[in-house]
């Protein structure tokens, strides 16, 4: 087994920390922040605005279908927010896994302080600290993922809502969000025409 320095550990770590602490605080910062804010270019459009709260590579292929065939609808795309309690619990998984690759790596053993005995998984992540950070970090994202991810695919037409996986169950497909759509700019247009705004 190959020895690492002390040095090239900490730095490692030291880089890792970084990196996750920048995805956490700056992807909250990104969320926070208002649609306008973030696409400063759309702030003058006036027209019907279609939102999705997707999955990602499927709200790619619809938006590039819709915007041929409907090219004055702007199209905007969001993560469906998790509940609250799975929010929690992806940032607890998250903040655990810092923590348990900060311990592993610097070989501090938190079990005694806790009046437990050292379980024998402990001292095998000693012996193999590499081995042992990559599986931490995988399966603490795999929990923070599973947390975080919703399964929703949310269309807004206008702030109205016009399909809900989470109620229908089934993702539509293309030709169903075209008929959708036309019903909803059909209906637009009667309501102008029948009922004039002075």
């Amino acid at each position: 087994m190959a020895e690492y320095s002390p040095k090239g550990i900490f730095t490692a770590l030291l880089l890792f920390t970084a990196v996750t602490l920048k995805d956490i605080y700056v992807g909250r910062r990104m969320m926070t922040q208002h649609p306008a804010q973030r696409l400063s270019k759309q702030t003058l459009y006036t027209g019907p605005v279609l939102k999705f709260q997707f999955w990602y590579l499927v709200f790619q292929e619809y938006s590039r279908a819709i915007s041929q065939l409907y090219p004055d609808i702007r199209i905007e795309g969001e993560n469906y927010p998790p509940t609250t309690i799975n929010k929690y619990l992806g940032n607890l998984f998250s903040y655990f896994k810092l923590l348990a690759i900060a311990l592993v790596v610097s070989g501090q053993n938190p079990f005694p302080m806790l009046g437990l005995e050292t379980p024998r998984a402990w001292t095998w992540s000693q012996e193999n600290k590499i081995f042992a950070c990559l599986m931490t970090f995988f399966l603490s994202n795999m929990l923070e993922t599973h947390f975080l991810s919703t399964g929703a695919f949310e269309i807004t037409l206008n702030d109205v809502p016009i399909w809900s996986k989470l109620q229908s169950g089934y993702v539509p497909n293309i030709q169903e969000i075209f008929q959708i759509l036309d019903n909803h700019i059909k209906m637009n247009q009667v309501d102008k025409i029948s009922f004039p705004s002075p």
